[in-house]
């Protein structure tokens, strides 16, 4: 399956948002500037809490100053709200200092609209930005200025061969022609390398190093310098340090999908449509797959009665900023501009530096999570592990669209959807952690995290670690509810056929011992609609259930005796 059709899709998630969308086309009158000076146009684009947005474009240190704008107005709903460009003079060899601030802390973009900031240096954009947190500076040159913007290295990294790599970007005014980058391990010998490349004023050009780094366990810092560039006017930006550790030893990845979603989403159910059985396809939430997924139920768009959404849902939406349905997440990154799938792929290939062992138990309605973690290096910043339980359950007929089918969709985040704060990630310092809660079966609905099934079988677990800062899922991991408290004899002896079935159904029980057996039938919205009871003796035994009476459709049969409790799907055919 490629790419393109999930884009194609994935592309209407704006049409169902959680605000209006403003989107306005505003030209700019470019003036006369005196010779020797060269216009210099800030635009802005707020969202909807523009009042807390305010910007200045100075010299170095803060003078002089050349232009400044906001607070801005506050808006009535979430999205984009173009501002009145500001246009101003600066002398040519000049430095420009862009500071852009936001006093609630959350940045221009994204949660309440698509803001951002752009800097055009007589009419080429050669800056801009808009997602951040408190503050966001830039520095533009009126003339000729290239400088070191990125080194596009993880934080952790596999021993061995390492293509030193990262991005320069063109900060000024005029194309630079050639340069030359070196890069030093640990402040040993620097390894050069001369690029003939031409970058245009506000461009940017990866790079790629011909001599590689051969990695060795534990922390290492990398130093960038940019040289060989005539003319350059602002040396401040042609050095880059980043720190990397070198883990121990490295284990395969199980990447993670989330997805916001909906049952009143008509482009949910289109996408779902394509995207379920393409995570079935790789068995996504079966023991030794590479890939889990959690799909958390949002309350809109109208008439926003989604049964499924719960609070532990909106905390995930909320931490993500998500505006917009169906929005998915790969190992914590954003995809709706790319393929999903394509995406799910990319993130197989890398390689994982931290182990994640989950397993549970249930006993009744209570499930408890145990979960033990080693990283293999030291990962920097702070951590937090969630553990999602996650339930399939169909048909859901009051679904407002095509979609009454749902997969992998959200429960209950254990102990809630802010996750659980781990201690530092240092390599070979294993953690656990142990979770419990106690569901209710039947009767789900907006705000509880009442399971659709009618046991508790039904339940998968998912584990991941993620960055709190960076959003970056590090691992995830996966154990279904197999081991039970007192459950495993019933089970075991338990066998439910003719499945499909036209309306006669056999129950074949196996008991060490005599026993009173019961059993219940559950439709597939957890109502129950038949039950029995009857003393059995050991050994095996048959029951019989005729259920002809019943419409077509997916059924659970729940059979109990004593502690001991066994599920078995059967499907209604006519």
């Amino acid at each position: 399956m490629g790419g393109s059709i999930l884009n194609k899709i994935l592309n209407m998630k704006h049409f169902f948002t959680l605000g209006l969308s403003l989107s306005l086309t505003m030209g700019t009158a470019f003036g006369q500037c005196p010779p020797g000076e060269t216009e210099v146009t800030m635009t802005i684009v707020t969202d909807r809490y523009g009042e807390e947005t305010t910007w200045e474009v100075t010299g170095p240190g803060g003078t002089p100053v050349y232009g400044s704008g906001g607070p801005y107005t506050q808006q009535p709903a979430n999205g984009e709200y173009p501002q009145p460009p500001v246009s101003f003079c600066v002398p040519d060899g000049s430095v420009l200092e862009i500071t852009v601030d936001d006093t609630y802390g959350d940045g221009m973009c994204c949660a309440y609209g698509n803001g951002s900031w752009t800097i055009s240096v007589g009419g080429v954009d050669v800056a801009s930005g808009g997602t951040f947190a408190s503050s966001e500076t830039s520095s533009v040159v009126i003339g000729k200025d290239l400088g070191v913007a990125a080194l596009s290295m993880e934080a952790v990294i596999a021993q061995g061969s390492t293509t030193i790599e990262g991005t320069v970007a063109n900060n000024g005014t005029e194309p630079v022609s050639g340069f030359m980058l070196a890069y030093a391990v640990d402040g040993g010998t620097p390894v050069q390398q001369t690029f003939t490349a031409t970058v245009a004023p506000g461009a940017a050009y990866d790079f790629s190093f011909g001599t590689p780094w051969s990695a060795t366990v534990g922390p290492h810092s990398i130093d960038l310098t940019l040289s060989g560039v005539p003319g350059d006017l602002f040396p401040g930006n042609d050095m880059l340090m980043q720190n990397v550790n070198v883990a121990t030893q490295s284990v395969s990845r199980v990447v993670v999908m989330e997805e916001f979603t909906s049952s009143t989403c008509p482009p949910c159910a289109s996408f779902n449509a394509v995207l379920d059985p393409y995570l079935s396809s790789l068995n996504t939430n079966e023991p030794g797959s590479g890939i889990v997924a959690v799909k958390y139920q949002m309350d809109w768009p109208a008439p926003g009665n989604d049964p499924s959404y719960n609070q532990d849902g909106e905390t995930r939406r909320a931490y993500y900023g998500v505006t917009g349905i169906p929005d998915p997440f790969v190992d914590g990154v954003d995809v709706t501009t790319g393929g999903t799938d394509d995406a799910i792929m990319e993130h197989m290939t890398k390689a994982a530096f931290v182990d994640l062992i989950t397993s549970n138990t249930i006993s009744g309605t209570t499930l408890t999570v145990d979960v033990e973690l080693t990283p293999y290096a030291d990962f920097p910043g702070s951590h937090k592990l969630f553990i999602a339980a996650t339930e399939n359950y169909y048909p859901y007929p009051a679904s407002t669209t095509s979609q009454d089918e749902f997969h992998y969709a959200m429960r209950k985040v254990l102990p809630n959807g802010n996750g659980i704060t781990l201690s530092a990630l240092q390599a070979g310092v294993t953690q656990t952690e142990t979770q419990s809660h106690t569901f209710t079966i039947g009767n789900p609905a907006q705000g509880n995290s009442n399971l659709w099934g009618s046991s508790m079988n039904n339940i998968t677990v998912v584990t991941f670690i993620q960055n709190t800062s960076t959003g970056e899922i590090l691992q995830g991991g996966i154990s279904q509810v197999t081991t039970s408290i007192g459950e495993n004899e019933l089970d075991r002896g338990l066998s439910v056929f003719p499945n499909p079935s036209n309306g006669l159904v056999f129950l074949d029980v196996e008991l060490e011992q005599s026993a009173q057996v019961s059993y219940q039938v559950f439709n597939a919205l957890g109502e129950i609609v038949r039950t029995e009871s009857r003393s059995t003796p050991a050994g095996g035994q048959r029951f019989t259930m005729d259920m002809s009476d019943l419409e077509s459709g997916l059924y659970y049969v729940s059979v109990q005796s004593g502690d001991m409790r066994a599920t078995r799907k059967v499907t209604l055919t006519r």
